[in-house]
């Protein structure tokens, strides 16, 4: 049956903080094809990959590491960040975290030259999507890893995030995870027993119930969408073909043309939500928990089809022309230490953890959150479903966003 997935209890302690939770995901799904075809061609010139020597690490004797980050990813974003703090009196290793990244396609605009090339991009690492790190890394433009340097990570890294989830960076040489997203079906509770006579969705079908014409939204990132949709008809979207894309594709454009599906966001498509437009749909698991949190309530919910959710991660990276990769590699581990990893669980960073032990510490202090499965997914959740769309090749990257822009194109 599918997996259908409550919130954990509301409380003072989250309001605030889920409030901004939603827009960290909203600022994630606004990637869209942005000047795409002209990205495409300034990462992998000539279709090669290019050949770079790393910076000379100067982490020895430079003890600081300046560190790139999407929105809502940190506790204490008001500048405390207590995680940090503690970290650099550990360490002694000066960090300089800035919240620069709003989407994956515009921050490679603003550094593809220095990647390019091989020159400082301003960052010694920065956390990018599987997608963005998986063309990074066949151009040619970050370094690899040395996991003498990070036992935490060797301890407690889940595996999932190395295997089924790292698959486009094979043995996780020059990548790994700082937080997950699940997307799934996500409905009114109310409003969709009102319209359907039915608790909730069970099949992506469900969506296309005529009694919910012009009330279905989808979310703006095509990995996520049609990713679904082509699982829903059975592809395996970790090796789907063309025909599997396009199959989904007209799927999706014939719902849209006929007016089913209301529209396509990748940022307020929560306030729909919230006020009962949007009655069912694709969205980011996280967003409705957190929403719920927000409201007090268990309005809306989630559910995990048995044909499988999409599931992706933001990760660090270190550009080739960083010359502090020791130090990033001592950020990185200190992070997957259970017990830091809690702490930005239990300080509302509400996305999913990589690491194994962080759940049996949260679920001390907070149970309600700990068995929040869409938070801390349990083994089979991660074996059964959660599945993650392909890495796509450039010349696929650009067919594939193009034909995805020209069928949402206008539908908000």
């Amino acid at each position: 049956m599918p997996e259908q997935l409550k919130s954990p209890n509301a409380g003072d302690s989250f309001k605030k903080v889920t409030a901004t939770q939603v827009t960290r995901r909203a600022l994630f799904g606004g990637a869209g094809a942005l000047s795409l075809a002209a990205l495409l061609a300034a990462c992998t010139p000539g279709g090669g990959k290019k050949t770079l020597t790393p910076a000379k690490d100067l982490s020895s004797s430079e003890k600081t590491v300046i560190w790139d980050n999407w929105p809502y990813y940190m506790d204490g974003e008001d500048g405390s960040f207590p995680t940090l703090k503690a970290f650099e009196k550990l360490s002694g290793i000066k960090v300089t975290y800035n919240i620069n990244v709003d989407d994956n396609n515009t921050y490679f605009a603003k550094i593809k030259n220095q990647l390019a090339s091989g020159t400082d991009t301003g960052a010694d690492t920065a956390c990018l999507t599987d997608w963005m790190v998986s063309r990074l890394i066949t151009s040619g433009y970050v370094q690899e890893l040395n996991y003498d340097n990070m036992p935490n990570v060797t301890a407690n890294l889940n595996p999932a995030f190395k295997t089924t989830f790292g698959a486009f960076d094979e043995g996780r040489k020059h990548s790994l995870p700082w937080k997950g997203i699940i997307a799934a079906i996500g409905y009114h509770k109310a409003n969709y027993k009102a319209l359907t006579g039915k608790d909730a969705p069970e099949t992506l079908e469900d969506l296309w119930a005529p009694e919910l014409k012009g009330r279905i939204e989808v979310l703006s990132e095509m990995r996520d969408t049609l990713g679904i949709m082509m699982a829903a008809a059975g592809a395996d979207i970790e090796n789907f073909t063309s025909d599997d894309f396009y199959a989904a594709l007209d799927l999706f454009t014939e719902k849209v043309s006929s007016g089913h599906i209301r529209s396509i966001k990748g940022n307020s498509y929560v306030e729909d939500y919230k006020n009962g437009d949007a009655v069912a749909g694709i969205v980011w698991a996280g967003d409705l928990v957190g929403a719920n949190l927000e409201l007090g309530s268990d309005d809306l919910g989630v559910v995990l089809l048995d044909t499988g959710s999409t599931f992706a991660c933001d990760n660090f990276v270190v550009p080739m022309g960083s010359a502090h990769k020791a130090n990033v590699e001592a950020v990185i581990d200190y992070y997957f230490t259970p017990e830091v990893a809690a702490e930005l669980a239990l300080a509302g960073v509400f996305y999913v953890t990589p690491v194994v032990g962080a759940r049996e510490i949260v679920i001390k202090k907070n149970p309600a959150l700990a068995n929040n499965e869409l938070i801390f997914p349990s083994d089979e959740i991660f074996a059964t479903k959660l599945k993650q769309f392909r890495p796509l090749t450039p010349k696929e990257d650009n067919e594939f966003s193009k034909a995805w822009s020209k069928a949402s194109n206008g539908v908000v």
